[in-house]
């Protein structure tokens, strides 16, 4: 990483202890060097993923509730791999049915040294597939069987096949504008709360959102 990386890193997250902005620069630097060959993430611009991808998950990390928590579709890392570097008492599991994914995240944890963090290869739609964690997080998630369906029905959709775990009992998301179109019914239905994440880098924002099951 660049002494640029490093400077926007101080300038973005001055309230991390420096110890912990460095696990992320160095979470970072893999990300970005595996991301160069597998296309891990949704953009190499390493100031955005910093300003938006990093800030977000940060925020977002500051909102959350409880020990243990699964990361669905985590991908490359986020926001799973950050709350895990930021929170060292929390158990975090990242969840992926891509081997590519898997293949980065070992890596990451192996060099990161993350003690807190599990990885399972495992598709979150299959039958009878068991979380063990209290809570669920989920960013913009999508799979083949919901990537057509309408915001809501797909949030019904995940949170339901989230009911067949019972130890999960909140399901949290980091989304966008779609939340704050739910039906009446739906806020009521599961208990959902929204927060605005404000970005002081981007005229859009992100929401916080929980839902109790």
């Amino acid at each position: 990483m660049t002494r640029k990386v490093s400077v926007i890193l101080d300038e973005v997250f001055p309230k991390i202890p420096h110890d912990k902005r460095l696990v992320i620069e160095n979470y970072l630097s893999l990300l970005l060097k595996w991301h160069n060959n597998n296309n891990i993430i949704s953009s190499s611009d390493t100031e955005y993923v910093i300003k938006r991808e990093i800030y977000d998950s940060y925020q977002f990390s500051n909102l959350i509730t409880g020990k243990t928590f699964t990361d669905i579709g985590t991908g490359g890392g986020i926001p799973g791999i950050i709350i895990a570097i930021l929170n060292p008492d929390k158990e975090i599991v990242l969840l992926d049915r891509k081997s590519t994914y898997i293949d980065f995240l070992r890596i990451a944890q192996h060099d990161l040294g993350l003690n807190n963090v599990n990885i399972t290869e495992q598709d979150f739609f299959v039958n009878k597939f068991q979380l063990n964690t209290e809570t669920v997080l989920f960013k913009n998630f999508s799979n083949k069987k919901i990537a057509k369906m309408q915001y809501e029905k797909k949030l019904i959709y995940m949170i339901d096949t989230v009911k067949n775990s019972k130890s999960v009992k909140k399901v949290y998301l980091l989304t966008g504008t779609p939340v704050l179109e739910l039906s009446e019914d739906f806020v009521e239905d599961y208990k959902l709360t929204v927060k605005k994440i404000s970005s002081p880098f981007f005229p859009t924002s992100r929401y916080f959102a929980e839902v109790l099951l």
